[in-house]
C-alpha cells in the first residue's frame, strides 16, 4: 500500500469514526448530567407525594369525627365548622414548621418548574395584577407561618393553570395558592396554611 494510500485509509476511518460517535447521541457526561437531574426530580417529587399524603391522612382522621356540615348559605356556620378542624389540627401539628413538607429539594424542583411554565413577561403582568389591590394600592408585605389561618384582607387569586400543571396533583383538601412572591400550600378545608416556599417565584 502506498504512503497516499495508507494516509488515505486512515483519514477515512478517522472520519467515520468521528460520525459515528457523533451519531451516538450526547456525550456520556452529559447523559450522566440528565440522568442525576432527572434522579432527583423523581426523589423529590416522591418526597413531597409522601409528605402531603401523611398531612391529608391525618386531616381526614381529624375532620371524620366532626359533624358534617349540611349544604348551607349560613356562612358562619361554615367557618365554625373550618375553625373547628383547624384547631385540631394545630393541636396535632403544633411542632410544624416551615420546609417540613416543602423541602429544600422540593423547593428547588417546584423554582426550576416555576421559571419554565410561564414566560418570564407573563409572570410580570400577573404579578401587576397581584401586588396590588382593587384601589390599585400596592398590597402590604405579609408574614406567613404555618398553621395561620389565610391572612385578612389577601385576596385568594387566579393561580395559572400552566402552574398547577407543572407542579404534582394534589389531594382535594389541599390547593397551591400564591402570596406575594410566595407559593403557599393551603388546606382550604381548615382555612389553613399547611406549608409555603418563600422566593419562589423570581419574577
Amino acid at each position: 500500500m502506498t504512503a497516499f494510500l495508507r494516509r488515505t485509509t486512515t483519514v477515512s476511518v478517522f472520519g467515520l469514526l468521528t460520525l459515528s460517535g457523533a451519531a451516538q447521541g450526547p456525550p456520556p457526561t452529559l447523559l450522566a448530567d440528565q440522568t442525576a437531574s432527572t434522579i432527583q426530580e423523581l426523589e423529590a417529587t416522591r418526597q413531597f407525594e409522601e409528605r402531603v399524603t401523611e398531612y391529608v391522612m391525618l386531616h381526614r382522621l381529624l375532620e371524620g369525627p366532626l359533624p358534617p356540615l349540611q349544604p348551607t348559605t349560613d356562612m358562619a356556620a361554615v367557618r365554625a365548622n373550618m375553625r373547628l378542624l383547624a384547631s385540631r389540627i394545630r393541636v396535632v401539628r403544633q411542632n410544624a414548621r416551615q420546609g417540613d413538607i416543602i423541602t429544600p429539594a422540593v423547593g428547588r424542583l417546584f423554582k426550576h418548574r416555576i421559571a419554565k411554565c410561564l414566560s418570564p413577561e407573563d409572570w410580570a403582568a400577573l404579578f401587576a395584577d397581584i401586588d396590588a389591590d382593587r384601589e390599585g394600592r400596592p398590597m402590604p408585605p405579609v408574614d406567613l407561618q404555618v398553621n395561620m389561618d389565610w391572612p385578612v384582607g389577601v385576596p385568594i387569586d387566579f393561580v395559572p393553570p400552566q402552574l398547577l400543571k407543572a407542579l404534582p396533583r394534589l389531594p382535594p383538601e389541599l390547593q397551591y395558592r400564591i402570596i406575594g412572591r410566595t407559593l403557599v400550600l393551603w388546606d382550604h378545608h381548615a382555612d389553613l396554611i399547611v406549608d409555603f416556599l418563600p422566593r419562589a417565584f423570581t419574577t
